[in-house]
């Protein structure tokens, strides 16, 4: 009987409901109260549906006006031809549920319940009163409703349960149950802020997009970056009396569908007053007193939508010129209000602007929307504005499409003109970072280099040569040309920024940490005022974000995402996905990787969608095959390895460190833990001759995670050169971990905890928890794990091959290989060819490890690898 889609975002109003209807407080069922739309009837049937699983008996009550004529209207269909007077009928129907309560109980849903008539409203009132039946009520918030249904709430026989609209995290869990599968949040807040968190308008807003194609999946995430498609089914749910509106009453509204919220007296000068009084009587539109004066905006969010959709492009294209003209009239305020009506230019029947289209565009890179700012730097070149092709070149390298950037750009960098020089210098950018050509760079500033320059250009070369000398992991030079270019005063934004870039890369590298939170404070307050340089800011954050996981200053680098993704709302595609990325970083450096692995794919999915071939890509790789490795998600992590050694410029050294570690996480997950710990000490021996500490300490910092203690000695010698707290921590582990000490390998746990990085702190501890047990401490060694469990716990479930190893179970070089093989399911066969010995060997140490743990078979081995530390205590 009872249907419909399963209900999501709704739990803790479920759980209330299943409590009211259980007796709790002597209630007799529960009272759902709220305005059209919000889900009450969804909740209602899902709570009956639950109710009906655990084999209660439901019946299902609708109140409509139609049936409000009728004496026990809502109750006819039990009342069959066998009427009667009124009274006998109310009694005949309470009876009715009365006996059924007898074979079992029965909750009954009566919806709409401010629709009833006089009646019917009695029938329910003595159910309630009575406890023949449980109920579920609900009604509309603000409609007349019978005295008896009122009374279910103030007579306390109902819990009056008031349900407000979808916060943002349920209007999200509803859009992921509805296209399983996850939604990047950038959508998901506009799903909120269009429907206001309405139930109804959600599901239907959200087919819409669906069926139009507006809605689809990129790298695994559904996207909604289109405009709106609407549908009739969503004009009728939304309002239909918009359809049928006066032609001055339209104006009122389309006037708000182009530009809102307006000013009162703005919108006046364009509409007479008495409409807008109308408009407002009827609910079209809502007017609110602020600081400024009253100010004016539709009812809901979706009636601009609507309209637009269906008027007439000549009609709108007059409004918005009729709009651009009367708040020319009192100047903008801000930027904001500056883009707002030179979009409305360029989209109405004026003439153009080019002077407007141009500082447009430039306060349309300041506000992160490159893509608008494109249409504006066109359209000022297209009406002749002398610095608009300029302003397009530099916008088309910071949206990352390096060819159409290089046509631009090249004719632009020619020497015999006058800004030549600085052209040329964005050239050799591009060529870098879009094109991946660092070789094609190089030549471009050797020959700046050879030619006369003023101190200007000079700092403008070394800028960009930085950031050369970076990508290609030659770190002191790097510095040293940074800070040449810095200390020039007038360096212009993007070269300021593409300068702080190389440093800060530099110093993460190579351990200085001094000059680190500085440099990062300086180059994000420029971002904020340069057009040039505010785009940059999000993958600024990540490099940075990169250097203190290096440095052992996690808490900072969180703490600089948090004020990154803070000072941007409303973000636009591509600079969200930059934002994703950096977010997802500060999730995965501190340890919540399930939140990070979700962030990371929404960053995939932004670089997918918008064709982006920089560093976001491969860095979003990276990221993402170390969450779903510390997950125990061996496919996932491959697959995101496997993607990021296709992008990943083979000139781009610094990033050789990411790869190589990143591709050991997806080995220890799959079980190769011999290869992935090979594969750290090549990195380490590679970030060694290129003269990168922090690097080198990383690798050593990732194979003592896998169980390789063997640069103890290094990370001594690294620790002492660099003076951190994690250098330390790393040298204390690996040196610990090489004598079994588990004391040290707890001292080591709280060096990580101290640093930030509690992913890490939960190996050590898990590590401990092993060598406490080989030395019989085994009180010791049960807390170690109970630490390492709360640890894993706190960054969402960590499976990482140390926590995968209970205490009593020690295991070292094939042996462990040949565990970690028998969790990742293969078989016996299959994992003596992988590690090229017998099967016999591999059966011999399946058998020795079944009897460390008192497992009967290689099954229950697995089961007891992955229960983690202490799984095999007893």
């Amino acid at each position: 009987m009872i249907s419909g889609e399963p209900l999501t975002g709704r739990e803790s109003e479920l759980r209330l409901i299943r409590r009211a209807l259980g007796g709790a407080g002597n209630h007799s069922g529960v009272m759902i109260a709220g305005a059209a739309g919000v889900g009450k009837t969804w909740l209602a049937r899902e709570a009956l549906r639950r109710a009906e699983a655990t084999g209660e008996r439901t019946q299902w009550i609708v109140g409509t006006e139609s049936a409000r004529a009728l004496p026990l209207g809502a109750f006819i269909g039990l009342l069959g031809e066998a009427m009667s007077d009124p009274l006998t009928n109310v009694r005949r129907v309470i009876n009715s549920f009365v006996a059924q309560q007898r074979r079992g109980r029965v909750v009954v849903g009566v919806d709409d319940a401010h629709q009833l008539d006089g009646l019917s409203a009695l029938v329910v009132h003595e159910l309630a009163q009575s406890g023949g039946a449980r109920l579920v009520v609900t009604v509309r918030t603000g409609s007349e409703e019978p005295d008896a249904v009122t009374a279910l709430w103030k007579d306390g026989l109902l819990v009056r349960l008031d349900l407000e609209p979808l916060s943002a995290a349920a209007t999200r869990e509803v859009i992921e149950s509805t296209l399983g599968g996850p939604v990047d949040a950038r959508s998901a807040t506009r799903f909120r802020k269009l429907t206001g968190g309405n139930t109804l308008f959600l599901r239907q807003l959200l087919a819409d997009q669906v069926a139009a194609g507006r809605m689809r999946q990129s790298a695994g995430v559904w996207m909604w970056d289109g405009d709106v498609a609407v549908s009739a089914s969503l004009s009728d749910t939304v309002g239909r009396q918009l359809g049928r509106l006066s032609p001055r009453l339209a104006m009122v509204v389309d006037t708000l569908s182009q530009c809102e919220p307006l000013a009162v007296d703005v919108l006046c000068d364009l509409v007479p007053r008495r409409d807008l009084v109308a408009a407002e009587r009827m609910g079209l539109v809502s007017v609110e007193r602020t600081g400024g004066g009253p100010m004016v905006r539709l009812a809901h969010p979706l009636f601009g939508e609507l309209r637009r959709a269906g008027a007439a492009e000549m009609y709108l294209s007059a409004i918005r010129g009729r709009l651009a003209t009367r708040l020319a009239k009192d100047g903008d305020a801000d930027m904001q209000a500056t883009v707002r009506r030179a979009l409305l230019t360029l989209e109405s029947d004026l003439d153009p602007d080019p002077d407007l289209y141009l500082e447009s565009a430039r306060h349309a890179m300041t506000l992160l929307d490159l893509d608008l700012a494109d249409r504006f730097a066109t359209a000022a070149t297209q009406a002749g504005a002398p610095e608009a092709a300029g302003v397009r070149a530099m916008n088309l390298v910071l949206l990352g499409r390096g060819e159409p950037a290089e046509a631009a750009l090249r004719d632009m960098a020619d020497g015999d003109l006058p800004d030549g020089h600085h052209w040329a210098t964005v050239r050799a950018h591009n060529l870098i970072f879009n094109l991946s050509k660092p070789q094609d760079a190089a030549v471009i500033l050797e020959g700046l280099a050879a030619g006369p320059e003023t101190p200007a250009q000079t700092a403008e070369r070394l800028a960009v040569q930085a950031c050369l000398d970076a990508v290609s992991a030659r770190c002191e030079l790097a510095a040293e040309k940074a800070r040449a270019a810095l200390d020039f005063p007038a360096l212009p934004g993007f070269h300021a920024m593409t300068a702080s870039h190389a440093l800060i890369m530099a110093m993460g590298a190579l351990g200085q940490v001094d000059e680190l939170a500085g440099v990062a404070e300086q180059a994000l307050r420029r971002a904020t005022t340069s057009f040039q340089a505010s785009h940059m800011r999000f993958w600024f954050g990540a490099v940075y974000g990169r250097a203190c996981r290096l440095t052992g200053r996690i808490d900072e680098f969180v703490s600089t995402a948090k004020q990154l993704a803070d000072s941007a709302r409303d973000i636009p595609g591509l600079a969200y996905a930059n934002l994703a990325l950096l977010l997802g970083n500060a999730e995965l450096v501190r340890g919540a990787v399930a939140d990070a692995a979700r962030l990371v794919h929404e960053a995939v999915a932004g670089a997918e969608i918008h064709a982006i071939r920089t560093g976001l890509r491969p860095a979003s790789y990276f990221a993402l095959a170390e969450a779903h490795a510390k997950l125990g998600q061996a496919g996932e992590a491959n697959d995101a390895i496997a993607a990021a050694r296709l992008c990943v410029p083979p000139d781009f050294l610094f990033m050789h460190t990411a790869l190589s570690l990143a591709s050991g996480w997806a080995m220890a997950a799959s079980g190769r833990l011999s290869e992935a710990v090979a594969s750290a000490q090549e990195a380490a021996q590679l970030a060694r001759d290129r003269g990168q500490p922090t690097h080198e300490l990383a690798c050593i910092q990732a194979a003592a995670q896998w169980g390789d203690a063997s640069g103890a000695a290094r990370a001594g010698e690294l620790a002492e050169a660099l003076s951190l707290p994690l250098a330390d921590a790393i040298a204390l582990h690996a040196r610990a971990l090489l004598a079994g000490n588990g004391e040290g390998l707890l001292a080591a746990s709280a060096g990580y905890r101290g640093v930030g990085d509690r992913a890490a702190a939960a190996d050590a501890a898990a590590q401990a928890s092993v060598a406490f047990d080989e030395s019989q401490q085994h009180k010791r060694g049960l807390y170690a794990a109970a630490l390492a469990r709360e640890l894993a716990d706190e960054c969402g479930g960590l499976r990482t091959p140390a926590l995968r190893t209970p205490a009593g179970l020690k295991l070292s070089g094939r042996q462990r290989d040949v565990v970690e093989l028998v969790v990742a399911g293969l078989s016996n066969r299959q994992i003596a060819q992988k590690l090229v010995m017998s099967v016999r060997t591999v059966e011999g140490h399946i058998y020795r490890a079944c009897q460390r743990v008192g497992a009967q078979s290689r099954e229950e081995l697995a089961s007891i690898i992955r229960s983690g530390p202490g799984g095999a205590s007893s």
